[in-house]
């Protein structure tokens, strides 16, 4: 059996120095990797050797004793690489949050636990060997942020026993523990029973525990039968294959040169590739349940769906969105298309970047300071191409200020006839685009429905401000075509127009990207950081002292301020 976990937490928990502890421990490498000295397996960029931090998720593989396969995905802690993390949510069987058993329940702890939602989360505390190691306070941060949290494998037959009724009878007769049993309840229930281990990734200790608990706590998931059905959850560019599709099989089997659908365009699988102890190998067929490299996808982009029998987590999407956007400048002019090109391959690979290429500039989305500054060594290493990377701009959004008529007549020059009037209203914040069609069918056509329909986003990208509209009220009230003269492709070129006329005569408001935050810290530099959350236009939203000299603030402050 295979299963797919990702290792997911904060900054400086553990994630690769554990991934590189397991590969040792399993006999997929001779040594253990250091993050600090730029020799970990699975930071195989120069910027991720040169900083001692991942900026890309990366896959390996190892194979435990009774020939049962884990396929690790380690994700990059930093917050300014959680468009990268995230991804994992949709091929994971269950996610491995390592803690820091000094640092304890970090921000990034929590923000990977409250996202998990139908994932399973095994939590493994790191750095046990530590002096300064807070086992047991941890172990209660944990079961405070996770109702049903339990001590593994001290607390596993008491909890299942919990769980079952048959086992509950055996524990109280102090009959030995059935382990298969036992294993079965809590895979069963492991969504809301979350399994805490302790060890340390540099040492070795707890690992093997660890190892022993994934197949036999994490469900299999997979479905045998049926059409082949995945997500894809990364993608990777090489020269001799071109775009290679990460891909979860949820169900069927994917064979190489199967057809699939991708963005609406049948392509044939060319080559399917398999982790194996790290290294990847040529299959002729990949199973549901696991985890491949498929080539033959053109145009694929990571978090593109494929086949019906997808579960929930596949379907999530991405929602990382780059509230900041920078400009991309080559060094050399002469290199402009070549840059254009290597923007849009990492777009392919990372869609939060959302590159602009208007007006022959480059523009792209990013998350923060650090992503500014490794950018450039990115693009240096992968396509050899000098940039520089210009000063942060902060993502404004604009929304109607009052309701409006929008109206365009499009019928000149001959031939081409389509007429269209909207009635656009202010939504509620953070409601995003509403559309509906009151318009009768005697005045416009189903197929010409559809044309308007899948104009209103892209209408939408830039408003009288500038900015992209949102919070927005748009139904369709009338329409008309002519039975000669209209191409179904004018509605195309209609919308648009009807669409800016209607916003020029409601105004727009300009809307500020605002951050939800949280901060802990010691209860001494309360007054300071009060001050500095006044200073950035912000107001705080809860307060709650912790009990061990800490305070815990949630407050609301503008992203420009924030800077």
């Amino acid at each position: 059996m295979r299963f797919n976990i990702a290792f997911m937490a904060h900054v400086d928990a553990g994630k690769t120095t554990l991934t590189e502890r397991i590969l040792f421990e399993t006999g997929a490498i001779r040594a253990a990797g250091s993050v600090d000295e730029g020799t970990a397996r699975t930071d195989d960029l120069a910027v991720e050797k040169e900083r001692g931090i991942s900026v890309r998720a990366a896959f390996t593989s190892v194979t435990v004793k009774d020939g049962t396969v884990i396929n690790i995905i380690d994700t990059p802690g930093h917050a300014d690489f959680y468009a990268q993390a995230e991804r994992a949510f949709l091929a994971a069987d269950a996610l491995v949050i390592p803690v820091s058993a000094v640092d304890g329940v970090q921000a990034g702890t929590e923000l990977v636990t409250g996202e998990a939602g139908e994932v399973p989360v095994i939590y493994f505390i790191n750095k046990a060997d530590r002096e300064t190691a807070r086992i047991g306070d941890v172990v209660r941060q944990l079961k405070n942020l996770k109702v049903g949290a339990y001590r593994y494998p001290e607390e596993r037959y008491e909890t299942a026993a919990e769980l079952s009724d048959e086992l509950a009878e055996a524990y109280l007769s102090g009959a030995p523990e059935d382990r298969d049993a036992v294993s079965r309840v809590l895979r069963e229930h492991i969504a809301e029973r979350t399994p805490i281990l302790t060890g340390s990734a540099k040492t070795g200790a707890g690992v093997a525990e660890l190892l022993e608990a994934i197949p036999r706590l994490v469900p299999y998931g997979g479905e045998a039968g049926g059409e082949p059905s995945g997500v894809i959850f990364s993608v990777t560019h090489e020269k001799m294959f071109g775009r290679g599709a990460a891909v979860r099989l949820f169900a069927g089997t994917l064979r190489v040169r199967d057809v699939v659908v991708n963005r609406g365009v049948e392509n044939k699988v060319t080559v399917i590739r398999r982790l194996r102890n790290g290294r990847w190998e040529d299959i002729p067929a990949l199973a549901a349940g696991e985890i491949g490299m498929v080539f033959g996808f053109p145009r694929c982009q990571t978090g593109d769906t494929f086949g019906e029998e997808l579960p929930p987590r596949a379907m999530r999407g991405l929602t990382a969105k780059a509230l900041m956007t920078s400009s991309v400048t080559p060094d050399n002019p002469a290199e402009s298309a070549s840059l254009k090109a290597a923007i849009e391959m990492l777009a392919a690979e990372d869609p939060a970047l959302e590159p602009d290429f208007g007006g022959g500039a480059v523009t792209v989305g990013v998350m923060g300071a650090i992503q500014i500054e490794t950018l450039p060594a990115l693009i240096s290493e992968r396509f050899g191409l000098g940039v520089t990377l210009g000063p942060p701009e902060v993502v404004y959004k604009e929304t109607p200020s009052k309701a409006a008529v929008g109206f365009d007549a499009y019928t000149m020059p001959k031939p081409c006839w389509a007429v269209l009037k909207f009635i656009i209203t202010p939504g509620e914040r953070g409601s995003g685009v509403s559309y509906r069609c009151t318009a009768g069918s005697d005045r416009l056509p189903y197929r010409y429905r559809v044309q308007v329909e899948q104009s209103i986003p892209q209408s939408l990208k830039q408003g009288p401000l500038g900015w992209e509209v949102t919070d927005i009220g748009i139904e369709l009230v009338d329409g008309e075509h002519h039975h000669i003269h209209t191409h179904p492709l004018d509605f195309t070129v209609a919308t648009p127009l009807a669409l800016a006329d209607g916003l020029r005569n409601s105004g727009t408001t300009l809307l500020e990207p605002i951050l939800d935050i949280t901060l802990t810290f010691p209860e001494k530099l309360l007054g300071r950081i009060l001050g500095d959350i006044l200073r950035m236009r912000g107001e705080t939203t809860g307060q709650s002292y912790r009990g061990d000299g800490t305070v815990t603030l949630t407050a609301r402050v503008p992203l420009a301020a924030s800077m």
